[in-house]
């Protein structure tokens, strides 16, 4: 069985009750070999994973990593609301976290054994990173000391790379995700200590502008996510970002935007801006909930 299949062969899927499966099942093992094939391609041209998904040469890789940070923020369907919180609350599936570690360490010997443990890295980095997302943005602390999201790509990195191979993980009664992902959020505590005391040299206009920030970015994680995307660039001057031109922006954010006209886009700034002016009870905030706010419940 590739990695693929045996990936898609143990997701936590609902099961009964007339529930239908939240994805296609044969389209995503296509996606995934898909992103097998950019992951070596990267490996074998020297790049980490860390500067593979933010590289343009790997369209896959790059959609796919900004895409699973803004499918965080999707509203869940009612009849998948269960399912998703048995998910949130889980500790964890031990068969798929074996599967991934193992795969990972596995070595090239040939392209199909290579493409595995290319594939395998990046899910386990990607799911180590999602998990120490919502560890780090569940409040406005990482934020105000100056944490950006890629700090936290950063970090999610570091410790796959440092950790993936050492032989404790292999060991059948440690759960090596979870293993891997208490390492990165105490590595995360460290670094925004580091931060906070780099701070204290520094002006109080420059803890003031973190802090409005900080404050300006939580509000937007409690948006739908369309608002959420198009306030962030329509604001982008506060938050110290470039602001980018909405088909471009549609583009890179189809998750959130995707089948948006302009004039759509336009009226839901607009909106969006005079919302955000007045009481949160205006605010466009979720209807129901992300997996986002399920998983800083649990």
């Amino acid at each position: 069985m590739n990695v693929a299949a045996a990936v898609t062969h143990l997701l936590p899927l609902p099961a009964g009750g007339g529930v239908a499966a939240p994805l296609d099942v044969v389209e995503l093992q296509s996606e995934l070999n898909v992103l097998a094939d950019e992951a070596l391609r990267a490996r074998r041209q020297g790049l980490s994973l860390l500067a593979a998904v933010r590289d343009p040469r790997f369209p896959a890789l790059q959609s796919f990593h900004q895409g699973l940070r803004d499918a965080l923020f999707l509203e869940i369907p009612e009849e998948l609301e269960p399912w998703a919180r048995l998910a949130a609350n889980g500790a964890g599936n031990p068969p798929l976290q074996h599967m991934l570690v193992d795969f990972a360490r596995g070595g090239d010997d040939d392209r199909r054994s290579a493409l595995q443990a290319a594939l395998a890295e990046l899910l386990v980095f990607e799911a180590i990173r999602l998990r120490l997302f919502v560890t780090a943005f569940r409040g406005e602390e990482f934020e105000v000391v100056g944490g950006e999201e890629s700090d936290v790509d950063a970090i999610a990195y570091t410790e796959v790379a440092t950790l993936l191979h050492r032989p404790e993980l292999a060991d059948p009664d440690v759960r090596p995700l979870t293993v891997l992902l208490a390492s990165a959020s105490v590595s995360l505590a460290r670094d925004a200590q580091s931060r906070a005391e780099e701070l204290r040299d520094t002006g109080e206009d420059t803890r003031e502008e973190l802090r409005m920030r900080a404050r300006l970015r939580a509000a937007l994680r409690e948006l739908r996510l369309p608002e959420a995307v198009l306030l962030e660039n329509a604001l982008a001057a506060l938050l110290g970002e470039e602001r980018r031109e909405l088909t471009e922006l549609q583009a890179e954010r189809p998750v959130a935007l995707d089948g948006m006209t302009r004039q759509a886009m336009d009226q839901r700034v607009s909106r969006g801006r005079r919302a955000l002016a007045h009481p949160r009870s205006t605010w466009p905030r979720r209807r129901r909930p992300a997996l986002f706010d399920l998983l800083q419940r649990a």
